[in-house]
């Protein structure tokens, strides 16, 4: 029955409300309007209840102050347009103000309901909610609706209508002005002490996840670079966790040595069984790590520097509108005897990349969407679905710009990284998974389902003993779900202090 909701959520046969009522006598409906294909919903429903009641309609309207004025002369248009397709009076509200979450708060205190529609990228979404406007929710007074319009969600045909889809000049823009504003280096964040500063004024703890698999030359020296730069000399790191998947060599014996936790992810949620892959690693160190910031590195980086950590986490506590940070730096591949700098992976660079580019153009000013290091935000990871393999870094991308926009993801420069290559056919197979992560995400947002209609077998063609033969390999990764839906993981989050 979930699979069924979720259906009926997806492409509902009627238009859907949710609503959070209170007792409190409704004198002023407040609709915060941006255009969204169910802002016209809202206010027809907003515009009943005030038919019903006597109360006053306010229509908000927030620009942000940083758009141009001709952009902003574009959306006053289009808002009154839009608020004149109602038939009661409307007062017309407009704020400039960068937080559209805080001002609606604001604004909200003086009036006693508020009407929210859904937003474009919750439209193509098994869900009336997001993330975003969960967090907003608790934090509205009075009686709240949330609101989901029916019917299949296209671009707007008339260049006069309101609010129409980003041209690509506006969308490059904005891919540029992201990467001019989100873009930082680590050198920018090598001052551990204001770290700790900032880390305990705000009063938040600190993880780091190591995933392994058979890293025992590594793995050592990782661990002793973190823990005595980032917990024995200055306390930014709270707990330092290896996440172990099955490792055969030393891998386990050494982390233990080093004087960090060792689980083994198959040991975590037993009762949900075990998939391969560092995906499922990372989504099950969500249940066995306390931060309220979570750092993840991958542990085969022979050249490791403290600057992996908190190069990604600088940004976190330095900026409470950013919610997950990637790394990027160079790799330097050898050709013959000399080594050469380059950007991205082979991976990233003939696959990822150009996918971003074609389908997901927001995210092309990511240097290297499938880095092995990132950090968020607790109340954030928790929240997105992990694909439990090679696709864990670009489905974790994909769902949280869509959940939480843009402006929410940074990168940082973190100088060179110098690992283990791996194998073409490894990384044909990593290609392989990744596409696939990418059309589930392209098919959620146009509610077709691509994923079901496509071969998920690999043929890898070998060449030995001066013939060609074909392995067939099963490919796919599994989407295990928002860790916050999870049973145990909830209950061990909000179990009282004294149990």
């Amino acid at each position: 029955w979930v699979n069924a909701v979720e259906d009926l959520l997806v492409d509902p046969p009627c238009d859907v409300a949710l609503v959070r009522p209170d007792t409190t006598p409704i004198r002023s409906v407040l609709v915060p309007v941006r255009g969204g294909p169910s802002a016209q919903l809202a206010l027809r429903l907003a515009a009943t209840v005030c038919k019903e009641t006597g109360a006053e309609l306010c229509v908000l309207h927030i620009f942000n102050p940083r758009i141009s004025p001709e952009s902003q002369q574009r959306e006053e248009s289009g808002f009154l347009k839009l608020t004149s397709m109602v038939d009661v009076p409307v007062r017309r509200i407009t704020l400039l103000s960068a937080s559209v979450r805080e001002a609606i708060i604001r604004e909200a205190a003086q009036h006693q309901m508020v009407v929210l529609g859904a937003t474009l990228s919750l439209m193509h979404r098994p869900m009336v909610l997001g993330a975003p406007i969960t967090r907003l929710l608790r934090r509205l007074p009075g009686s709240v609706m949330v609101v989901k319009t029916a019917g299949p969600v296209t671009a707007l045909k008339d260049p006069d209508r309101p609010f129409r889809l980003e041209s690509r000049a506006a969308a490059a823009e904005r891919v540029d002005r992201w990467f001019a504003e989100n873009t930082f280096h680590s050198k920018e964040f090598a001052d551990l002490r204001r770290l700790v500063d900032l880390k305990q004024r705000q009063g938040v703890t600190i993880s780091l996840g190591l995933p392994t698999l058979n890293e025992q030359d590594t793995i050592g020296k990782v661990i002793r670079t973190f823990k005595n730069a980032l917990m024995d000399r200055v306390p930014l790191l709270d707990e330092i966790v290896v996440i172990d998947s099955g490792s055969t060599d030393r891998t386990a014996a050494i982390a233990e040595r080093g004087g960090v936790r060792v689980v083994q992810h198959s040991e975590i949620l037993p009762r949900y069984g075990a998939f391969q892959g560092k995906g499922e690693a990372l989504w099950k160190s969500l249940y066995t790590l306390n931060g309220d910031l979570i750092c993840w590195v991958d542990t085969d980086i022979s050249n490791i520097h403290p600057k992996f950590v908190y190069g990604l986490l600088g940004p976190l506590l330095s900026d409470p509108e950013i919610q997950y940070v990637k790394g990027f730096y160079r790799r330097p591949l050898k050709f013959g005897t000399d080594f050469q700098a380059q950007g991205g992976g082979r991976v990233t660079e003939l696959a990822a990349r150009p996918m971003l580019n074609l389908f997901f153009p927001e995210l092309s000013g990511l240097v290297q969407p499938l880095s092995g290091e990132y950090a968020g935000r607790r109340r954030v990871l928790e929240s997105v679905p992990f694909f439990t393999g090679y696709g864990v870094e670009l489905g974790l991308l994909l769902a949280i710009s869509e959940a939480y926009g843009l402006r929410a993801i940074a990168q940082v420069d973190l100088g060179m990284r110098v690992h283990r290559n791996q194998t073409l056919f490894d990384l044909s197979k990593m290609a392989f998974a990744i596409m696939q992560v990418g059309l589930k995400h392209l098919g959620d947002r146009h509610r077709i389902h691509l994923l079901e209609e496509i071969n998920k077998t690999m043929k890898l063609i070998h060449y030995e003993d001066e013939r060609y033969w074909i392995e067939q390999k099963e490919i796919e990764d599994q989407e295990r779900p928002p860790m916050n839906s999870v049973p145990e993981y909830f209950l061990a989050r909000h179990r009282a202090p004294t149990e």
